[in-house]
């Protein structure tokens, strides 16, 4: 462990907060994260109401619930999968999967930074088929017509 801390950097290391949108319930991870990527599931598109979903994980014992654990209520939404949401606002918050039982998925957008790059999509066979050409529609400021360069 010493050798991978060494390689982090200390923004690295520090906690990753995260929170739903009414910031009944907050969490923290504790790096480095197990992976960061694109999530095409016909589950996770359903779930989040979402074409994709970005997701990470860390190892249970590196996922901390630090307020809110009235506001969370679970459902089992496949066969060994349990996800977290909460009661106040509907947010997703995290799931747990039998094949997995060391580690917790957190979705990225509830968090305020992650430690790595999203660096690919998983359950692509599954992608919805209008979201082809993305990349090249036009970007705005806001609900704004004032453009905005694709980065």
């Amino acid at each position: 462990m010493l050798a991978t801390a060494a390689l982090l950097s200390p923004v690295m290391m520090a906690l990753l907060h995260g929170r739903c949108a009414c910031g009944s319930v907050r969490i923290e991870l504790s790096p480095p994260t197990l992976f960061a990527s694109y999530c095409h599931c016909e589950s996770c598109r359903r779930v989040h109401a979402a074409p994709f979903v970005a997701w990470t994980a860390v190892p249970r014992e590196a996922f901390q619930l630090v307020a809110g654990s009235a506001s969370i209520a679970e459902y089992i939404s496949s066969p060994g999968t349990v996800r977290a949401f909460c009661r106040q606002c509907g947010s997703s918050l995290f799931y747990r999967a039998d094949h997995a039982l060391d580690r917790t998925y957190v979705p990225v957008a509830i968090l305020d930074a992650i430690d790595r790059p999203i660096d690919s999509h998983v359950s692509y066979e599954e992608h919805v088929p209008w979201l082809a050409g993305a990349h090249a529609l036009p970007c705005f400021v806001g609900k704004s017509d004032q453009p905005l360069a694709w980065t």
